[in-house]
């Protein structure tokens, strides 16, 4: 998930990118509370301009995802140094892999660096901590994940905010809710944008119309670089 922490992260990654369960299966009771409360929501984001057509597509046939609460709820607390964290992350078949692959998309990286004043090596770096260069993008439904953590009373407000985000991404023409896939907090894409993240910055880089974080590197690149330099 993109934080502002990363923006520190990142410069570190990237000089050595350079130099060197049980799930509990859902009531009859929650689920019909779960089909009330969706039903409340999808009002109130049509009062507030999403369409029927997107809803319809986005919302009909949700249902709680017992594992994403099981996720939530096992969370174990950070307890590493950061320098403990980096040994862990940082291996040196990352380091060579993303070096490798500056080095592939020198031409791209050069163009992104040139619009937004990012260096190639900070995104390579924030390209390999939050998907492994893009091969770990997650696979739950982002809008059915998010929903459930909405629906949880322990965050709800934060949560609801990123559906309501994930449904404007939906939208927005940026991608179905079928292949909006994620983590089961919600972050997305290649560079694990939540939604109010990828709202505010991605980026449509390759001009086709639609902010992919998933599979154009012009996108991937051109967002990271413009959520970096705010």
């Amino acid at each position: 998930m993109s934080f502002r922490p990363l923006r520190f992260a990142a410069p570190v990654l990237a000089t050595l990118v350079v130099f060197a369960a049980v799930v509990v299966p859902v009531s009859a009771a929650a689920e019909e509370d779960f089909a009330a409360w969706l039903a409340a929501l999808r009002r109130e984001a049509q009062a507030a301009g999403l369409s029927p057509a997107t809803l319809e597509s986005a919302l009909d046939g949700l249902a709680p995802i017992p594992r994403v609460i099981e996720l939530d709820r096992r969370q174990p607390e950070f307890t590493q140094t950061f320098w403990a964290y980096l040994d862990r992350r940082v291996t040196p078949a990352r380091i060579e892999r993303g070096r490798a692959l500056m080095a592939r998309h020198a031409s791209l990286l050069r163009k992104v660096a040139a619009r937004y004043g990012v260096q190639p090596r900070f995104l390579v770096a924030f390209w390999g901590l939050e998907s492994n260069f893009g091969t770990h993008t997650g696979s739950f439904p982002v809008i059915g994940a998010l929903a459930t953590l909405a629906y949880d009373t322990r965050r709800a407000g934060f949560f609801r905010a990123q559906l309501f985000d994930a449904l404007r991404i939906v939208e927005a023409g940026d991608i179905t809710p079928a292949a909006m896939r994620g983590s089961w907090a919600g972050a997305m894409g290649q560079m694990q944008f939540i939604p109010s993240t990828f709202v505010n910055y991605a980026v449509d880089f390759d001009r086709d119309g639609r902010r992919d974080l998933w599979h154009s590197l012009p996108d991937v690149f051109a967002s990271a670089a413009n959520y970096l330099s705010a």
